[in-house]
């Protein structure tokens, strides 16, 4: 019953989330925005909001005899078979990857200080991106689930790696996908562009341009109506909404 309650939970995040993504970028439907930053450069979120209600409905996890739920043993080659979000000309696409990052989901759960119990319904997607210019691929991961996510979007981090190890450089709340990485450089950093669905207005787009080695919050972006004329990548491409109707729930952080 405990797992069963779990999925449901996730079921619900995933469904606020991709609902408010939609499945065209160039229309994103509104939702309701949600503020949870603390500070400039330092936005945990909070738990999920206990109003979501489930609006779609996959099959629940289930336990193959060995311990281990049926959804995270999810084939590539069946992932690759849904299609990304549709893009505007100027904007090429890339789904996240499918391969588990065990550094990376280690410091997941010790950034957003996830319990155990809630390893298998927090999903991570992620793209290894030079935000910074520096001929130095950093990663860029978008993290869904009861701790992270809410009625607005998602969290967020962005990650260098620093003596062998992952360091988080700077989080996003409020994050949906898919994440533009602008060709505009802008004080020696690409600027970034995320849907915004900002308390029941007209949904726009906000761009985000780096200062100081940080990113505005997603809610103090400039914010524009429109993609036109926009060139650059859309990283966490994946349209989830079908990739969860067809079984594909992606990476979690018990995934191997």
């Amino acid at each position: 019953m405990k797992k069963r309650i779990i999925t449901v939970l996730l079921i619900s995040c995933l469904a606020l989330y991709v609902a408010g993504c939609g499945t065209k970028i160039e229309e994103p439907t509104a939702g309701t925005a949600i503020e949870v930053e603390t500070d400039e450069h330092s936005e945990k979120s909070g738990e999920m909001s206990s109003e979501m209600e489930p609006t779609i409905t996959p099959a629940l996890a289930s336990d193959n005899g060995d311990g281990v739920d049926n959804q995270i043993i999810i084939s590539a080659s069946a992932a690759a078979e849904i299609d990304m979000v549709n893009l505007p000309e100027g904007i090429i696409g890339i789904k996240s990857e499918s391969k588990p990052n065990k550094a990376l989901q280690q410091l997941i759960i010790d950034y957003y200080e996830i319990p155990k119990d809630f390893y298998d319904t927090t999903r991570y997607y992620y793209n290894y991106v030079d935000l910074n210019n520096d001929g130095t691929d950093e990663i860029f991961v978008v993290v869904i689930g009861p701790y992270t996510s809410g009625t607005g979007g998602s969290s967020a981090l962005w990650v260098i790696e620093s003596a062998g190890e992952l360091h988080v450089n700077q989080d996003f709340t409020i994050v949906n996908t898919p994440v533009i990485v602008s060709d505009t450089v802008t004080n020696g950093a690409k600027e970034l562009i995320i849907p915004y669905y900002g308390g029941g207005a007209e949904s726009q787009y906000s761009v985000l341009t780096c200062s100081d080695g940080f990113y505005p919050r997603v809610a103090d972006g400039k914010m524009i109506d429109s993609l036109n004329e926009v060139t650059g990548t859309a990283i966490i491409a994946n349209d989830m909404l079908k990739e969860v109707e067809a079984g594909i729930w992606g990476l979690n952080l018990k995934s191997e």
